[in-house]
């Protein structure tokens, strides 16, 4: 090898030694001194809020230039607005991002009204909580387990255009559950006082990290059976109750299923606009993910009892790409649960 071939291969070497340093002081350099834009497509005080704000509190210090992290508002359309404004207006430089509610990536699923955006071409930080929902009866109820509601018809409130009544229709068709879900009570709240009433034997769908937090006594009092999770993996404080995906009546159901389901596993998303510099959006991720490892946000977390539960952007991004490259008679298939 000649002088000057040896020269330029010495050259390349020490490149490549020197190329992930030199994006850091690179991605630090850019944040120094500059604030990140974090909008919030929920009110102030919603769960959203709260997580949204408990991570700007912590995120600056794990990303390389420690820039600053203003929250604001951006309400609307459940999230469309903010996400909108992502896609087409906010700087794609990483000096925005965005947590919308979860159903928003997978809107185009049931409808294209007010979508601007492609939700393949988004990018996602992380989320810092994956909820996983539950069904259950009261334990006065014959249906105690997953297997029984498959053989026998259990009454269970339900709230039209939601989760609850959504999971139900859900179960029934892709699982074989004989659940009778009587609709029109204006929220959970009703339907669950109903069951406490005797008026109904379960309730097709609560959040664990709502059911821990409203009805720990129901917990406490063994008052309810957990049936089965309604997610795409099983929750770790709840290893023994079983998980829906193992129930599902053939390959394609279960795909249906996970199409459902998808943005559980999102969770609380944060979003920043497409083609986002590739060493921003790595320094973003990073640092969302070492914020979820924070000491101190893990301590207040527990103070203020925030259930987190971390999901990676690439998690995220890789289950919309997966979802929406689904054969267009199961998206037809899941879009008519959903309805």
């Amino acid at each position: 090898m000649g002088w000057n071939r040896r020269a330029r291969f010495v050259l390349f070497l020490g490149a490549l030694a020197m190329g992930p340093a030199a994006a850091q002081d690179s991605v630090a350099q850019f944040y120094s001194g500059k604030t990140i834009d974090m909008l919030v497509g929920s009110e102030p005080g919603s769960g959203y809020d709260t997580y949204a704000r408990l991570i700007a509190r912590h995120l600056p210090k794990h990303v390389p230039g420690n820039p600053k992290v203003s929250v604001k508002q951006m309400m609307g359309a459940g999230g469309l607005v903010a996400t909108n404004y992502l896609a087409n207006i906010a700087p794609k430089d990483g000096t925005v991002i965005a947590q919308v509610q979860n159903t928003v990536p997978f809107q185009p699923l049931v409808s294209t009204t007010g979508v601007q955006f492609k939700p393949a071409e988004m990018t996602y930080v992380g989320s810092a909580n994956s909820e996983v929902t539950l069904v259950f009866t009261w334990h006065t109820s014959a249906t105690k387990t997953f297997d029984d509601l498959r053989r026998r018809e259990t009454i269970m409130g339900a709230v039209n255009s939601s989760i609850s009544s959504t999971y139900a229709r859900a179960l029934n068709r892709l699982a074989n559950t004989k659940i009778k879900a009587v609709t029109g009570y204006a929220g959970a709240g009703q339907a669950l006082l109903a069951l406490e009433n005797g008026e109904t034997e379960g309730y097709p769908a609560i959040f664990w990290s709502t059911l821990k937090a409203t009805k720990s006594d129901w917990l406490e009092q063994k008052r309810i059976n957990l049936l089965v999770q309604l997610a795409l993996k099983k929750h770790d404080e709840l290893p023994n109750v079983p998980l829906v995906m193992d129930y599902m009546v053939d390959a394609e159901s279960a795909e249906a299923m996970k199409a459902i389901l998808a943005p559980q596993f999102g969770g609380r998303p944060f979003m920043a606009p497409p083609n986002l510099p590739p060493d921003r959006l790595a320094a973003l991720q990073k640092g969302f993910a070492e914020t979820m490892k924070d000491p101190e946000l893990l301590a207040e977390a527990e103070a203020r009892k925030i259930e987190l539960s971390f999901t990676s952007g690439r998690e995220i991004a890789d289950l919309v790409r997966e979802v929406y490259g689904m054969k267009p008679e199961i998206l037809a298939r899941t879009r008519d649960l959903m309805q």
